[in-house]
């Protein structure tokens, strides 16, 4: 029979996993925000004063495209590591959850108290996830690091820009995070698996530069076979890349095929170019690559965008118009597959936001809300790992749960 439950009624996959997120910045948060996508409880433990996203890009109505980014749909609760009665509340907490993930350096959460020895003695098969960016091994384990400099040790620059010995230039800010981030998040739903399979809890490890190396695995294995890396091409081959319009618009293609050449020479109205000797192969189209280029050029800058697209389209060339993040906000096809959602927000009003990159037919992931407002669950929390008033009450007063750095 089919599921006849509302959709929205329908548990997530990760309905029911409870979630203590110590993570700050980007890579850890954007880990833990996917788990919450895909239905997780996820309760931000913050210290005083917020962590350090909540102020990057702040704006005058409290909202940080940065901070939102990263934590939505999770809970905070404020806790100042450094007072023991804070630690006790951690230690409360953890039979209770099912996952505990940080980014600290190597070691901080060790001399907390906290490691991932310290977690298991309380919850024998807890997943504890750690991200760092360079891996918990070798010398640079205790270096501090971010997504730039992680960008730079793992050779992404110098493929993103001119080669060995030229200019290097970083990806979008964030990538190495974003990558980092989501193998995290795959790395904590497997362990998930397993435990449901085999009842044991790990550690888990996931730093900013292994996110790099598995991003670039072609160029990379390409590098170790061939000792050779030949930096960013802006048109590695003639027929898969974007070209000017005469509205100056741009418009990609990616007919990396016989069949697809052969269809795009007839979509621009080109028979000429179909029958030229020097194109008529694909070692033809790679080895006068510049030649076709000019001529491919030439050709689309005869016509605007809006008329290569209908062309494009009607005779089957993948293709796609190159849109900024205006053009991209409004294209219909991220709101038909809820990539881009709306939700309603206590604190910021209605919001546009990326929703759940991912489909499931029968456990529906879904947006579960803005980023939390500082340290507004921290009640609730205490509650339910079995506080009372009163010690709630004396937690605030010794300041193990202030709110305020």
């Amino acid at each position: 029979m089919p599921d006849q439950t509302n959709p929205d009624e329908r548990p997530s996959a990760l309905t029911g996993v409870r979630v203590l997120d110590f993570t700050q910045a980007q890579q850890g948060p954007f880990s833990t925000l996917l788990l919450a996508d895909m239905g997780a409880e996820v309760i931000k433990v913050e210290p005083p004063g917020g962590e350090m996203g909540r102020a990057i890009g702040l704006d005058k109505d409290g909202f940080s495209s940065y901070f939102e980014g990263h934590n939505r749909g999770k809970k905070s609760i404020t806790l100042d590591l450094k007072n023991p009665e804070a630690i006790e509340v951690v230690r409360r907490l953890l039979p209770s959850c099912d996952v505990l993930v940080e980014n600290s350096r190597p070691g901080v959460m060790e001399r907390l108290g906290l490691g991932y020895a310290d977690a298991r003695k309380i919850r024998p098969d807890i997943i504890y996830a750690s991200a760092s960016a360079w891996g918990r091994k070798g010398s640079w384990a205790n270096r501090g690091g971010f997504d730039h400099v992680a960008q730079a040790l793992s050779g992404v620059m110098y493929e993103q820009g001119e080669g060995p010995g030229g200019q290097p230039q970083a990806l979008i800010g964030g990538f190495a995070d974003q990558i980092g981030a989501m193998l995290l998040a795959f790395g904590i739903s497997t362990a998930l698996m397993v435990r449901e399979r085999d009842g044991i809890g790990q550690h888990i490890d996931g730093s900013l530069i292994g996110g790099m190396v598995a991003m670039q695995s072609k160029q990379i294995v390409e590098y170790l076979r061939t000792g050779k890396q030949s930096g960013f091409q802006r048109r590695r081959a003639a027929t898969y890349t974007n070209y000017e319009c005469a509205d100056g618009r741009h418009v990609a293609i990616a007919a990396n095929s016989q069949e697809m050449w052969e269809r795009l020479c007839d979509a621009i109205d080109a028979p000429g170019l179909k029958e030229d000797q020097r194109f008529r192969d694909p070692w033809g189209r790679a080895k006068h690559k510049d030649e076709l280029v000019e001529e491919l050029d030439r050709v689309f800058r005869m016509r605007p965008m809006e008329a290569w697209l209908e062309s494009l389209a009607a005779h089957d060339v993948p293709y796609a118009p190159v849109l900024d993040y205006a053009g991209m906000s409004e294209h219909p096809q991220y709101w038909a597959n809820d990539y881009l959602l709306e939700i309603d927000t206590p604190h910021l009003g209605r919001m546009r936001v990326p929703g759940p990159p991912i489909h499931m037919s029968e456990t529906p992931p879904r947006v579960q809300g803005a980023g939390p407002i500082l340290g507004m669950h921290t009640e609730e929390i205490l509650l339910d790992a079995g506080y009372n008033w009163d010690e709630i009450a004396a937690l605030k007063e010794c300041g193990a749960t202030r709110m305020a750095d």
